[in-house]
């Protein structure tokens, strides 16, 4: 399945993953189980790969096409 976005969807996808992503951090920094930790270390790690994802869209999008 291809999913066909917007360039402003692109751009409120990248802000979500953005505030997502810190909030998780803050949630792995301030929690005292270890399993729990991790499992929120691992959700933490999906976000940052798709971040990467949209951020690389984002910048084609920016290219001039040929």
């Amino acid at each position: 399945m291809v999913l066909e976005l917007t360039p402003q969807q692109i751009d409120l996808l990248h802000a979500c993953l953005a505030e997502s992503t810190e909030e998780l951090h803050d949630e792995v920094l301030h929690t005292d189980h270890l399993q729990m930790r991790l499992e929120l270390r691992e959700k933490l790690d999906r976000l940052h790969a798709l971040q990467r994802q949209v951020e690389a869209l984002m910048q084609q999008q920016e290219q001039p096409s040929l």
